[in-house]
């Protein structure tokens, strides 16, 4: 093979992994975007299922989080650029052979995501938790009203 072949090789091969890590963070983005999508399908259900309102409100602070997020992820992607610019660096300078990988923004969206089950798990029980307390208030008040009107 001729060391032009090999340049040109090597020129693919570089350009595939950089693809392919690409289509990586690229992925990672949209499974944060799914997560958030499910916590807020898991919230409107809830709300619903209780008979509340629907806001806009509840809709902006999704939105907000998802800017938040979005925001970390593109600086954990940007510190993966770097990384990524240096690990080809060392591969093509000193032959070094390392991955090539966006390996914080996969952190980060683990991470979110993670955070985003919390919060589907959370309200759940926070939801069940204040309805026990409004029963057992309930039930409170009405042993109260119970008792006064016993006369023995």
């Amino acid at each position: 093979m001729h060391s032009e072949d090999k340049t040109m090789e090597n020129i693919f091969t570089e350009n595939s992994k950089l693809a392919v890590s690409l289509i990586f963070a690229l992925s990672e983005y949209l499974l944060v975007l799914l997560s958030v999508i499910a916590d807020l399908i898991s919230g409107l259900r809830k709300a619903k299922r209780r008979g509340e309102a629907r806001r806009s409100k509840a809709l902006r602070r999704t939105v907000d989080k998802l800017c938040r997020y979005y925001n970390a992820l593109f600086a954990l992607s940007v510190i993966d650029a770097m990384q990524i610019i240096a690990v080809l660096y060392l591969q093509a300078v000193n032959g070094f052979e390392l991955p090539v990988a966006p390996v914080f923004t996969f952190l980060g969206s683990i991470c979110i995501a993670l955070i985003e089950v919390k919060s589907i798990h959370e309200k759940a029980e926070e939801k069940a938790q204040d309805d026990a307390e409004k029963v057992a208030r309930l039930l409170l008040k009405h042993l109260q009203h119970f008792s006064k009107n016993i006369t023995l």
